[in-house]
């Protein structure tokens, strides 16, 4: 199984993963990164009313085949 590693940008502080993961394709990567968005929207989302996440997905070379994000913008 290939190797992927899950980037997270919170708020623009990145947060590099240095060991990765291995899951079957691109499309188990896609998964896994919304899957990391949802928990963390879950359970560690600001009270601040802005969030802005991102996973950045990069293979076994170090290149980005997908980023997943989420923005979270308070209006009133």
């Amino acid at each position: 199984m290939p190797l992927f590693f899950f980037d997270l940008i919170d708020n623009g502080h990145s947060v590099p993963d240095e060991d990765g993961t291995q899951v079957a394709d691109i499309e188990q990567a896609r998964v896994e990164a919304l899957r990391t968005l949802g928990n963390i929207a879950t359970n560690e989302l600001t009270k601040s009313g802005h969030d802005d996440l991102q996973v950045s997905v990069r293979d076994e070379n170090g290149q980005v085949v997908l980023t997943a994000s989420l923005l979270v913008e308070r209006r009133a």
